[in-house]
C-alpha cells in the first residue's frame, strides 16, 4: 500500500504546547532513539511519526506502519517477525516488517492492543537487535526504529495491564504527547485555512473564506474526533457548496454534543461510516485477505493463522467470492 508522505510543514499550529512538541520531535530527527506517541483519536500521531522519519538519516528507507489493533495474535507475530519454512505446516519463508523496514522505520500504532505476550517478544527483540522468524532458528539482525503509539494515557493502560510497563519504559526514550483540539483552540482558524485550500482544490470549489457565524460555530465545539473530526466537518461543508466563495454557518454541521461524553465513541462509530455489520464484514475481509498473503494462498496455513477450521474458511471466501483450494496472493482486494 502506498503510504501518502508527510513533514514537518503539515503540522500546523502556533500554540505553545504544539510548537514544544513539534521542537522535540524535530531534535528526535537527529537519533535513531524510540519514540513513545500518546495522542487521542485524531491528534496526528502518524504525521508526527511520518515528519519524524522523513526528517531524519533514515528518509531514504522504508516507513512501514501497522496497526496492531487490526489483527489477531497469530497473524500479528507473523506479520511483524516473519515465517520460516517448515516451521509449521504449509509455512513459506517470508521476511516480517522488521526485516522489511531495516534502515528506515517501523510505526507500530496502537501499541496497547498489541496481545500481552506478543508485547513481551517485541521487548525482547527491541533489548536484542534481532528476530526470529514464527517456526524459525535462525537470528536475524535488524536495525528499524521503532516508533509506537497510544490513544490514551500510558499510565492508565499500564494500570490496566493492557501495557508492559518494561515495554513502556524501553520504548519511551523520546516521548511526545500530542494536544487535543480543544486545548489548542487558537489553532483552529489556521486549521480552517489549510483545509480550505486543500478540499477546495479536491472538489473544484472556490471557497475563500468563513463567515462569522461559521467560525464561531467551529471554535465553540469541543471535537472529540480532533483534527480529523475538524477537516471531516470542511470537508463536508465545502462539497455542500456550489458557486459560494464564502462558507456559511448553515453550511457547518457539527454533530450534537453529548452529554455522556461518549462523544470520541460516537465520532469513531460514525467515523465507520455504514452500519456496524458493514465493518464487521470489511474487518473480516481484511484479516482473510491478511491471513492469504501471509500464507501465499495456503488455505490450510491461512486458516491456522486465523485460529478457525479450514470448512470455515472455505465457507467465507465463497462468501465474498473467492475460490479453489488455493488462493493466488497477488489477488488481494479482488472482488
Amino acid at each position: 500500500d502506498h503510504i501518502k508522505t508527510y513533514s514537518f510543514e503539515d503540522l500546523m499550529g502556533e500554540d505553545p504546547v504544539f510548537r514544544e512538541m513539534v521542537d522535540l520531535a524535530k531534535r528526535a530527527c537527529g537519533s535513531n532513539a524510540s519514540v513513545f506517541l500518546y495522542g487521542e483519536t485524531g491528534t496526528g500521531k502518524e504525521l508526527v511519526a511520518q515528519s519524524i522519519h522523513y526528517g531524519s538519516g533514515r528518509k531514504n528507507k522504508p516507513f512501514l506502519a501497522q496497526n496492531c489493533a487490526a489483527l489477531p495474535e497469530s497473524l500479528l507475530e507473523g506479520i511483524l517477525f516473519g515465517t520460516a519454512k517448515g516451521g509449521f505446516t504449509g509455512a513459506v519463508d517470508r521476511e516480517g516488517l522488521f526485516e522489511q523496514a531495516s534502515g528506515g522505520t517501523l510505526l507500530l500504532d496502537e501499541i496497547s492492543a498489541m496481545p500481552y505476550a506478543l508485547q513481551g517478544k517485541l521487548l525482547r527483540v527491541l533489548q536484542e537487535d534481532y528476530i526470529r522468524r514464527v517456526g524459525g532458528t535462525r537470528d536475524i539482525p535488524i536495525d528499524a526504529r521503532i516508533i509506537a503509539t497510544v490513544n490514551e494515557e500510558p499510565e492508565g493502560l499500564i494500570r490496566e495491564g493492557r501495557l508492559r510497563k518494561d515495554l513502556y519504559y524501553r520504548l519511551n526514550i523520546v516521548n511526545l504527547r500530542l494536544p487535543p483540539l480543544r486545548e489548542r483552540k487558537k489553532d483552529i482558524p489556521i486549521l480552517v485555512e489549510h483545509f480550505l485550500e486543500k478540499h477546495n482544490h479536491r472538489f473544484h470549489k472556490e471557497v475563500w473564506m468563513v463567515a462569522e457565524g461559521a467560525m464561531e460555530k467551529l471554535l465553540d465545539y469541543p471535537y472529540p474526533g480532533n483534527v480529523r473530526e475538524l477537516e471531516n466537518i470542511l470537508m463536508s461543508a465545502i462539497s455542500l457548496t456550489e458557486k459560494e466563495h464564502v462558507l456559511t454557518e448553515k453550511l457547518i454541521r457539527i454533530p450534537k454534543e453529548d452529554p455522556d461524553h461518549h462523544g470520541e465513541e460516537k465520532v469513531r462509530m460514525e467515523a465507520l461510516r455504514g452500519s456496524l455489520d458493514d465493518y464487521l464484514v470489511q474487518t473480516e475481509r481484511k484479516w482473510i485477505e491478511e491471513a492469504l498473503q501471509s500464507a501465499e494462498g495456503n488455505i490450510s496455513q491461512a486458516a491456522r493463522l486465523l485460529g478457525i477450521k479450514r470448512q470455515t474458511l472455505q465457507h467465507k471466501m465463497k462468501k465474498y467470492g473467492w475460490k479453489g483450494d488455493r488462493v493466488d496472493a497477488s489477488t488481494k482486494g479482488n472482488r
